[in-house]
This record gives structure tokens, C-alpha cells and sequence, in this order.
């Protein structure tokens, strides 16, 4: 390591300790980057399935319209299509009291004013919408909707972007603290070889000189022997 180095005062464990820390803190935003991914997939498929219970909304009204407009260009007295036909007395009039008698107050009557099915008011009764007017009061709606579904596709569509932009930040990061994490180590085992290296020397320094004085006790000896 460099004396320049802006770390220069940590030592190679703290140095490691603190690349763990950074570690940790990518692997945990790459977590938080995945959880949001998958809450924003979860409300896209919310909007999806909001989105396909409005047209079969829609659907439906347009239908119950288009039946509405029959009914009003069928002629006073007829019967919409389907309907099973009423029993008669012999004489040819209705008969009443029997099943039909609660139906036959809100049917049409010729020369009635109430020619309409009873849910279809008069224009401008007041209370009461036309299906015209209740038709259009849900297309409002329905356009509201889908303005506010097209404008929370795009706030989406943007945090998608800045989401992805995240991950690879957090990965980037991530690669980065794992090369500065082996490169401590390798440095770290370098020093311990060398420690291991300097500890052998200084052992067999010392053997070497245990050994010199030996032999020179024991030539010592040998020359006060042969005085």
C-alpha cells in the first residue's frame, strides 16, 4: 500500500472490515431494487384487471343501450322479444289477478303515457336519468378513469426506469467491493507469508549462533586439554 493511499491509516483488517460493510449495503439495495420491481409488477396487473373490468363495464351499458333504443322505436303495445304472451279471458281482454297482473302495471298501454318500461323516465323527470343520460354519465367516468390509468402507466414507466437504473448501480458497486475485498485478502496473505517468512529467518538465525558457541566451547575444551 501507497503512503499516498487515502486510507492509509487503516490497516488491511480494518480496511476489510469496512469493504464487508459495502458489500452488504449493494446486496441490500439490489434486494430493495427487487422488491420494488416485483410491487410495481403487482400493481401493473391491479391497473391490467381494473382496466378489464371497465370495458366489460362499458360493454354491458352499451348493450343494455342499444336495448333501451329498441324498446323506444317499438310501437306502443308491443312486446319485446322474448316475452311470453299474456293470457286472455275469453272475450279477448286481459285477464288480471293471475301472475302477470304486477307486470302489466308497468307495461306499455296503447294511448298511455307511460309507453316506456318503468326504469326508462321521461327526458327531464326529475329524480330519474334516461338511458341516453345515465349512458353518458358512465362514459364520463369511464374517460376518467382511463386518464388516470394512462397517467399512472407513465409515473410506472418512469420508476421502472429509475428502478433499473438502481440495479445496476447496485451491481456495479457490488462487483466493485467484491475485486476490493480479494485484493485485501491477497494483500493480507502476503503479509502473513511474509510475517511467516521473517519468523523463520530470525529461527534459524538463532540456531546458527546457539550452534557457533557451541563449537567454540568445545575447542575451548580441547586446547585445555592438551596444556
Amino acid at each position: 500500500m501507497s503512503a499516498n493511499d487515502g486510507n492509509a491509516e487503516e490497516t488491511p483488517q480494518e480496511r476489510l472490515e469496512r469493504l464487508d460493510r459495502v458489500l452488504r449495503e449493494a446486496e441490500e439495495l439490489r434486494a430493495a431494487v427487487e422488491r420494488d420491481e416485483r410491487e410495481q409488477r403487482e400493481r401493473e396487473a391491479r391497473e391490467k384487471a381494473e382496466q378489464e373490468r371497465l370495458a366489460k363495464e362499458k360493454a354491458e351499458n352499451e348493450r343494455k343501450e342499444r336495448e333501451a333504443a329498441e324498446s323506444r322505436k317499438r310501437p306502443a303495445g308491443e312486446a319485446p322479444r322474448g316475452t311470453p304472451p299474456k293470457k286472455t279471458r275469453r272475450d279477448g281482454r286481459q285477464a288480471f289477478g293471475g301472475p302477470g297482473e304486477k307486470e302489466a302495471e308497468g307495461a306499455a298501454v296503447p294511448g298511455s303515457s307511460r309507453g316506456r318500461a318503468v326504469w326508462q323516465a321521461e327526458p327531464g323527470e326529475p329524480g330519474r336519468l334516461t338511458g341516453e343520460e345515465l349512458m353518458q354519465t358512465l362514459l364520463v367516468e369511464v374517460q376518467g378513469l382511463r386518464r388516470s390509468f394512462d397517467r399512472t402507466s407513465e409515473e410506472l414507466k418512469s420508476a421502472r426506469e429509475e428502478l433499473r437504473t438502481l440495479r445496476e448501480s447496485a451491481e456495479v458497486l457490488l462487483k466493485e467491493a467484491e475485486w476490493r475485498k480479494a485484493q485485501v485478502e491477497a494483500y493480507i496473505e502476503y503479509l502473513e507469508e511474509e510475517a511467516a517468512a521473517e519468523n523463520d529467518e530470525e529461527y534459524e538465525g538463532s540456531s546458527g549462533e546457539e550452534s557457533e558457541g557451541e563449537d567454540s566451547e568445545d575447542s575451548d575444551g580441547e586446547g585445555e586439554e592438551e596444556v
